[in-house]
């Protein structure tokens, strides 16, 4: 059963409406274990509107784990998640969507039988309150916008199953941005893309930052080349916790991050 929505959680009427201060996401000192492994040991990490932080690591590091925590598919052991000025701890992944964050999995969730066009106009229904899909806006409006911004116009009448993989998680990308969330979160973007694709990719995330189309983006990744393009700060993790943190030329030079986590890429 669905944890119901904590009192404390109020609904944004459209992205970009924020007025709390401070970070738009705040992670206190959160630990997740698994048996007697530390996935995430006491992490802190702060996350402004505006920003597009990539998360990088090694197997293992606890990237993924984090993204899952703060969506809240996994519960913490301890600490806290502040989103948008609101405690959201133990608030359910579902309230969190609801309040504001969008998460886009690794391995695609599209309806392949359905048209790229039938699977965004189920995107654009979905009961969120930050849907602006009534009055002037309509659903057919957000659809022909969305198509345009993922550079999927011209397959609008395709079957979803028949796109390319990346495409496919173009597609993913804009049924969850048609809920305009404040926080997108992304799993592995381009885990199976070729490198044309990982560039389109990179220049969609790019377009979405310059236009506001969500407030903040989370990009776990592997691909250091397409973190590179893409984040505004990078976050390190080794063994649950940040190793390093700062532009992607920083964190490069660190040399913690070589001898941990750089080497390690260069020796495969």
């Amino acid at each position: 059963m669905t944890e119901p929505l904590q009192p404390s959680i109020s609904m944004p009427d459209a992205v970009n409406t924020s007025d709390q201060p401070g970070p738009l996401l705040a992670i206190n000192a959160v630990t997740k274990s698994f048996g007697g492994l530390k996935a995430v040991d006491d992490l802190s990490l702060e996350l402004n509107n505006g920003e597009m932080r990539g998360l990088i690591g090694s197997n293992g590091a606890g990237k993924s784990t984090l993204l899952h925590l703060i969506y809240g598919r996994i519960a913490a052991d301890s600490g806290s998640v502040v989103f948008d000025g609101q405690d959201v701890t133990r608030v359910s992944a579902r309230d969190r969507a609801r309040a504001g964050m969008g998460l886009v999995f690794q391995v695609s969730n599209i309806f392949g039988e359905l048209s790229v066009v039938q699977n965004l106009i189920l995107g654009a229904k979905a009961p969120m309150p930050n849907n602006d899909t009534t009055g002037s806006h309509s659903v057919a409006d957000a659809v022909d916008e969305m198509l345009s911004t993922v550079d999927l116009t011209a397959h609008a009448s395709r079957r979803a199953g028949e796109l390319s993989h990346g495409q496919q998680q173009w597609l993913e990308m804009a049924m969850v941005l048609l809920c305009r969330p404040k926080l997108l979160l992304l799993d592995e973007p381009t885990s199976g893309m070729t490198r044309a694709e990982s560039r389109q990719t990179a220049e969609l995330l790019r377009r979405l930052q310059q236009s506001a189309v969500t407030n903040a983006v989370i990009v776990v990744e592997h691909n250091i080349e397409f973190i590179s393009l893409v984040s505004d700060r990078v976050t390190v993790m080794h063994r649950g916790k940040p190793l390093a943190d700062g532009t992607i030329d920083e964190v490069r030079a660190d040399p913690n991050v070589q001898d941990s986590y750089l080497g390690r890429l260069h020796d495969r």
